[in-house]
């Protein structure tokens, strides 16, 4: 994704941000509820209904660029930018450094939602409502376009064990990968996908939580013996962290790094997958 820096002088309101953030938010929230409706009654609409999610992310606005930036965790900016790309939305920036460079820089934040704000989310509310009784709504300013190849599952994970075609690097810390320390969650064993390499997501990063420059981030790779001549799939242990790593290597110039959707969680609730490690 194109990765850049956020330029506003320090008296420039961040009031759109914050109510495309609050748009979003509220939006998926009343999303997961009747997706999980439209499951038990239909399929048809329910593919209506995930375009509209997107239709919602993109807010509907006129926006070339999409700065992200609701927390502190650089993997959730990472993993959000990425299912954006998923879509086939590519004007998507990453603010580096997040909320708390933003912070740290002087620029302003709110604490609380806008009127403005609250009227368009329930305005995208009554939108997916409609959609959910079959009415029509108006013509959308924005089409999703799936990006298959971007996410991979489990079984493309174990043809790649076979025919070795890409590199595959997992994201998470070195003892989970090594099996030496145990998972997050409970009764999933710590260990590894057979061939892959471990370059843990905050690698990416300086002591600021900055990316690295281009070449610092090349070193990185290369320590861990990845080529940036061959094609490389990145993992972790959800489909999370393993964002950071595309976004790295994004800034390299490999715009195609799929990530394996389940990961390591997936992988290893699995019966009978092979697993590298001490505890697995």
């Amino acid at each position: 994704m194109p990765h850049g820096t956020c330029h506003m002088s320090k008296e420039t309101q961040s009031k759109s941000i914050k109510l495309l953030i609050f748009q979003v938010l509220s939006s998926l929230i009343w999303m997961e509820y009747q997706i999980e409706e439209l499951i038990y009654h239909t399929c048809y609409r329910l593919r209506k209904l995930l375009l509209l999610l997107v239709l919602l992310l993109e807010s509907r606005t006129k926006m070339e660029w999409l700065c992200m930036m609701e927390r502190a965790s650089l993997a959730q900016l990472g993993f959000g930018g990425g299912m954006f790309r998923v879509f086939g939305h590519e004007n998507v920036w990453v603010l580096d450094g997040g909320l708390p460079k933003w912070r740290a820089s002087g620029y302003d934040v709110e604490s609380s939602a806008t009127s403005d704000a609250i009227l368009k989310a329930n305005a995208a509310s009554e939108v997916v409502e409609k959609i959910y009784k079959g009415q029509s709504i108006s013509p959308v300013t924005f089409k999703t376009k799936f990006q298959p190849h971007l996410v991979w599952t489990l079984d493309q994970v174990k043809e790649n064990m076979e025919n070795k075609t890409y590199q595959h690097i997992d994201a998470r810390a070195k003892a989970r990968f090594d099996g030496t320390a145990p998972e997050p969650r409970k009764g999933i064993p710590s260990g590894h996908i057979p061939r892959s390499k471990c370059v843990p997501f905050p690698q990416m990063f300086d002591s600021s939580q900055i990316l690295l420059p281009a070449e610092e981030l090349k070193k990185r790779f290369e320590e861990e013996d990845i080529s940036m001549d061959s094609p490389i799939m990145a993992s972790c242990g959800t489909g999370v962290t393993a964002c950071i790593l595309a976004l790295g290597l994004h800034r390299l110039g490999k715009t195609d790094v799929p990530i394996y959707d389940g990961s390591w969680t997936e992988w290893a609730m699995e019966p009978n997958m092979p697993m590298v490690g001490s505890s697995a």
